[in-house]
Formats: C-alpha cells, sequence, structure tokens
C-alpha cells in the first residue's frame, strides 16, 4: 500500500475514533473511561500522521501507541480524583498538562527512531522536527477546510437537481469525521512529498524579525517600572499572566533565532543582538512575575490556577537561567541556549507527567492553603471558594468541605454558607442573597477594602451602597462569579467642608466602563446617606480604576482644592473641568 493511502486509512480511522467519541460525549459524564479513551484516540492519531512521514508507517504507530498509552493512562489515574470526565476538561490546567504529555514527546520520539539514544539530545533534528509538524498540520487542515467547503458547495449545486447523497453525507456526523480525517490524511500525505516546497524556514525567517520589536517593548516596560512604580503594576489583575506570556513569547523568538545550528542561526547584527538582549531579559521577566503571584498568593491564599501559575514561572525561570548561562559562554552562547532548550523540554515533560499523579496536586495544595488562611482569621466566610471546592476541585475539595463542616460546628455563618453552596444549582445563587439583607450587607464590609486603614462603616452607608449594586456586583469585589479579590474600595475624605461629616468614594475595578466605576456619597439633609454627583478629574489617558486601588495600597490618598467657575443658565450649569 502506498504511503498516500496508508496516511489516508489512518486519517480516516481517526475520524471513525472519534466519531464514536464525540458522538457520545455524555458518556464524560459517566464513563470513568471516557476520558482516557478520548485523550488515547486523539494523541495516538495525531503522533502517528506526525512521525509516520520520517519513520514510517510501522515504527510511527508503534511509537505513536507508547506514548497515547502512557498519556490515557496518566489522565486515568488523575481522573479518580474527579466525579466525571466532563468536571476534569473543565479545569484548564489539567488540560494544558495533557496536552503536552500527547503533543511534546512526538519531536523525541522522531528523534530518538531516527538517531537512537543519541538523538534524544539531538537539537538540530529535534528543533527540525518540531517546526515540520506545526507547519504539516496547519497545511493540512487549511486544506481540509477548504475541501469541506468545496463539497458543501457541491452538494447545495446536486440538491438542485434533486441529487441528495453528497448533502445528506455531509449532514451525517459520521459521515462528516469520515470525511474530514480521510481529507486530513490526503493533505498530510500531499504535504509531507512536497516538504522541500513546504517546509518551516520561510515561517522561522518571518518570525525572526519579531525580535527586535519584542525587545523594543520589553526594555521600556523595563525601564518605565521605577518611575510608573511596583505598586502600580501588581495592581493590575493580570500581571503575572501578561508577564508570563511575555516571557514565553520571549523564548520562542530567541530559539527561532538561534534556529537548529550555526548554519542557519540569525547571523545580522540586530537580530543577534536583540535575542541577547532578550536572553538577559526573560529573568527579569520571570522575576517580575514570581512577584506579583507571591503578593496574589499573599493576599489571597493558593487557588489552582495559581499553583499552574507558579509552576509556569518556575519553568520561565528555569529558562531565564539557563539563558543567562548561555550569555556567559560568549561565542558559544547559541550552542548553550540549544542545549538549555532541550534540557527545559525534557523537564517540562517530567512536570506534566508529575502534574497527573497524586505526587503533585494543585487542588489539595488549594484547599490547606484557604482553610488555613480561615482558621488564622486572614479571609472571611464570605472569601471562602466553597463553590469552587465542591464543584472544581475534585475529590481535594470534597475532602476540604468536610474539614469546614467540622469547624461550621462553632461557627454559625460558615455553616450557613455550606448550606446555600449545598442547596444550590450554580455558583450564581451562592452569593444570590436579598438586596438589603443582613447576610449582603455583611459581605459587603467583608469583601469591600475601607480607606484610611483603620475606618469604621459609617451607619447608613453599608445599606446605602447596597441599594446601588446587586448582589452578584458585590460577589464580584469578592473575586466570585468572574470578578478580581481587592478590586473594590471605599474611601472616606472630606470633600465637602461645608457639610458636617466625611463622604465617601466607592471604586469598583471590576465595572468595565471606566469612569462608570466610580460612585460618591454623601450625608443629605435628614442625616441618611445619599448617592451624589460625581466629579471625575483623569490626569491624562483613560480612567482606569486598577490603578487606582494599587494607588490607594501604595499610600493614603489626600484631599486637594478646584477652583471652578460654572456657566448658570437657568437651573442648569456649564462649566469646564480644570
Amino acid at each position: 500500500m502506498s504511503s498516500r493511502l496508508q496516511l489516508i486509512l489512518i486519517g480516516f480511522l481517526g475520524g471513525f475514533a472519534f466519531w464514536g467519541l464525540f458522538d457520545q460525549f455524555t458518556m464524560l459524564d459517566t464513563w470513568r473511561a471516557a476520558l482516557p479513551m478520548l485523550v488515547l484516540a486523539g494523541s495516538f492519531f495525531f503522533g502517528a500522521l506526525a512521525m509516520a512521514p520520517d519513520l514510517g508507517i510501522r515504527r510511527a504507530v508503534g511509537y505513536a501507541a507508547v506514548i497515547a498509552v502512557t498519556t490515557a493512562v496518566l489522565v486515568a489515574l488523575k481522573g479518580l480524583d474527579f466525579a466525571t470526565g466532563r468536571d476534569m476538561l473543565a479545569t484548564d490546567h489539567l488540560v494544558l498538562a495533557m496536552a503536552v504529555l500527547a503533543v511534546m514527546p512526538v519531536p523525541f520520539a522522531v528523534a530518538f527512531g531516527l538517531g537512537g539514544r543519541a538523538g534524544l539530545t539531538d537539537y538540530r533534528v529535534l528543533f527540525t522536527e518540531s517546526w515540520n509538524i506545526v507547519v504539516r498540520y496547519v497545511s493540512a487542515w487549511l486544506f481540509v477546510g477548504t475541501a469541506v467547503l468545496v463539497l458543501w458547495l457541491l452538494g447545495a449545486l446536486l440538491q438542485l437537481v434533486g441529487v441528495t447523497v453528497l448533502h445528506e453525507l455531509l449532514s451525517d456526523d459520521l459521515g462528516m469525521w469520515l470525511i474530514v480525517g480521510a481529507t486530513l490524511g490526503l493533505g498530510f500525505s500531499v504535504v509531507t512529498e512536497l516538504s522541500d516546497t513546504v517546509s518551516p524556514y520561510l515561517l522561522l525567517r518571518l518570525l525572526r524579525l519579531l525580535t527586535p520589536v519584542v525587545l523594543g517593548v520589553v526594555v521600556v516596560f523595563v525601564a518605565a517600572l521605577p518611575l510608573r512604580g511596583l505598586g502600580a503594576l501588581f495592581g493590575e489583575l493580570s500581571a503575572a499572566s501578561a508577564l508570563l506570556a511575555t516571557a514565553i513569547a520571549s523564548v520562542a523568538l530567541i530559539s527561532i533565532v538561534a534556529d537548529e545550528d550555526d548554519v542557519e542561526a540569525a547571523q545580522g547584527l540586530i537580530l543577534t543582538a536583540s535575542a541577547r538582549g532578550l536572553m538577559a531579559l526573560v529573568p527579569v521577566l520571570a522575576g517580575l512575575a514570581i512577584w506579583a503571584l507571591a503578593l496574589r498568593v499573599g493576599q489571597y491564599g493558593w487557588t489552582p490556577e495559581r499553583v499552574a501559575a507558579a509552576a509556569l514561572a518556575g519553568i520561565t525561570a528555569g529558562y531565564g537561567l539557563g539563558y543567562l548561562g548561555a550569555l556567559s559562554m560568549g561565542r558559544r552562547w547559541r550552542e548553550k541556549l540549544r542545549q538549555a532548550n532541550v534540557a527545559m523540554a525534557m523537564a517540562i515533560l517530567a512536570l506534566s507527567g508529575l502534574w497527573l499523579t497524586p505526587l503533585v496536586s494543585p487542588e489539595a495544595i488549594a484547599v490547606r492553603s484557604q482553610i488555613a488562611r480561615f482558621e488564622a482569621g486572614k479571609a472571611t466566610v464570605a472569601q471562602l471558594p466553597l463553590w469552587e471546592m465542591g464543584h472544581d476541585w475534585g475529590a481535594a475539595g470534597q475532602r476540604g468541605l468536610i474539614r469546614l463542616r467540622a469547624l461550621a460546628q462553632s461557627d454559625a455563618a460558615l455553616a450557613a454558607r455550606l448550606d446555600r453552596v449545598a442547596a444550590a444549582t450554580s455558583a450564581w445563587q451562592v452569593d444570590d442573597v436579598a438586596n438589603g439583607g443582613p447576610e449582603m450587607l455583611a459581605m459587603l464590609r467583608s469583601v469591600v477594602t475601607l480607606v484610611p486603614e483603620g475606618s469604621v462603616w459609617p451607619d447608613g452607608l453599608a445599606e446605602a451602597l447596597g441599594a446601588q449594586m446587586q448582589p452578584r456586583g458585590i460577589a464580584r469585589c469578592g473575586g466570585n462569579q468572574g470578578g478580581q479579590p481587592d478590586s473594590c474600595a471605599l474611601v472616606l475624605a472630606d470633600l465637602r467642608p461645608e457639610s458636617p461629616g466625611p463622604e465617601a468614594v466607592f471604586l469598583n475595578a471590576n465595572d468595565y466602563y471606566g469612569a462608570d466605576g466610580v460612585m460618591v456619597f454623601r450625608k443629605s439633609e435628614a442625616g441618611g446617606w445619599i448617592k451624589g454627583e460625581r466629579l471625575l478629574i483623569s490626569a491624562d489617558g483613560p480612567v482606569a480604576i486598577s490603578e487606582m486601588i494599587a494607588a490607594l495600597r501604595a499610600g493614603p490618598p489626600v484631599t486637594a482644592p478646584v477652583t471652578l467657575q460654572t456657566l448658570k443658565i437657568g437651573r442648569w450649569q456649564i462649566g469646564i473641568l480644570p
């Protein structure tokens, strides 16, 4: 059988397998082996198609089977911590670990098949095969999309003359999966046959050009830090994520500039200097990300997502240290960089494997952290992620709820909250308490930061603020229902010297409309709190509530006078803000 027919057959069988799994996707809720089987099929057919052009069908199938079975076994082992496969798929960091274990070993398997044990550290083969796989799959999927579109058009054309066979085939789930699988195999075989024409070199040469741009942005960012202040940086809600994403992009561009060997590497001064500059800055980005993450953990404790972010930060720090070592080698920096890349790739594989074993459980770490914070008085009942423990954190979360149930015997508020979580059918219902009720007001006081530090809520202010907010909005201030922790603040300040008592300014960084995230309250003549008119002055650029809150954490606010003349026309006044 020709190689083209063999690849078409592999794609055809893959389409049939995925039809069987996805057509019965409800099995993820009832059959514990459903997710491991899905991962087994995906890993096997991906690896078989990717390795067949270099190793031949028989060896590719054998290596793909080893990778797929290993990954599926680890997924099955981790699945024991979750009630259903769907719950496990909803956990992003586990999906990432599964993808790494299914995809990343493939270039190593090709290198081993071509060069034996020595091939496992042959950077030229590893680099070339990795990018070959990317380009082959992208090209093949483009062909699949084009072929399916053409077939749909042909089916519609034949319908006009009463021939519906093609349309019915494309409308059938099994037929569509078989067509997609077969065309993917066909496209992959053609791309492989034209390897001299369809190669990653053009893509790599284009990506290299981004290196000076990324270096320039990172240099400006690092240079501006002393002027802007770290407090404002770490006040941003996704500071660690942005830093880690930039560090990962930098690692990719540095590797592309270094290429597979010194012959193919970029030789121009600008690209070489840019790559070396980024190598020196990757440790800086990693360090800042670790610092930002450490501040978040110190404020709110661990969650599975923060544990995953810490692992990713550790990986970027490993790259950064390796690159610093490579820079110290002078002219041999490219050689040492490639060695560091191979070592880090193996470390990522090992960590991904551990991630799916009981040896590393982000959910267990998060549960221990949250309960410890609560017992130490660092977290209120409203701030405990009880819904997440019960529905997203697997068996470790269930054990955490049992521990909290024991603590609730002497804590009425915790017991009431646990009962609410047990009765709720969605996360929204957990915090959906009655407007103006004592439970909502208690939640409001616990999740909104009061400034100046040590102040107490004036009588009636919580009720006035609560009347302007939905319970879900209050929950978002505490980091629930899609909000961010520490994202709301209430500042007490004397803004109207002619009236007794302070006024209150409420800042809500979860409001996506900038200035609408600011409300002011003042005392009425009757003595109650009412919402007042807002005078918001922005020094420059758009309003960023998160930056305001970060500035509050960096230092206490001060009051400043404003001179303002208005044009009075009847009962209206028109003025220009200074």
